[in-house]
């Protein structure tokens, strides 16, 4: 298994995981229910911590792409300067809901107040996420960079009878 191959399957972790672990958290605001609250922010932890692999795989995988016909070198760029804007949120919300889930066993007061801009910190990391994982396919998608009429389409032979 290459590093492309192991970026590629690890990215999955910490975009999806933030993604329902703010929909989870927000719910459990809403619901008012602790439990849901504090699984999203463990789930939010989580993906705090797979961010760091899918990061640390991104630039091997890079090396192995960057001169395969089809790949647009600029889209990689622009795909890892996003990356470390996603890296630095997921930690940052990875962090604030670890230390959230800390508070819990100190003061619930603190929580109450802790965990709404957990909320907002990881709908923004969400926002991030998916907008770098979006950029990520355009790498080797020329369809998802605008260029599908630069594709050649292949036509089905037709049979003659």
């Amino acid at each position: 298994m290459s590093a492309a191959h192991v970026h590629l399957a690890l990215n999955h972790i910490p975009v999806l995981g933030t993604l329902f672990g703010a929909a989870l958290l927000a719910y459990g605001l809403w619901r008012r229910q602790e439990a849901v609250q504090r699984a999203s922010l463990g789930l939010l932890v989580v993906a705090g911590i797979a961010v760091g692999a899918v990061y640390w795989t991104g630039e091997p995988a890079e090396e192995i792409v960057e001169g395969l016909a089809g790949v647009s070198h600029d889209a990689i760029e622009v795909h890892e300067e996003w990356g470390w804007y996603a890296f630095l949120l997921s930690i940052a919300t990875g962090i604030a809901a670890l230390v959230s889930l800390g508070l819990g066993r100190v003061r619930r007061q603190l929580v109450r107040r802790a965990v709404p801009f957990v909320l907002v910190l990881s709908l923004i990391s969400t926002g991030v996420m998916l907008y770098t994982a979006s950029l990520g396919g355009t790498i080797s998608h020329p369809e998802l960079r605008g260029q599908a009429a630069n594709v050649e389409s292949v036509e089905p032979h037709e049979e003659n009878e």
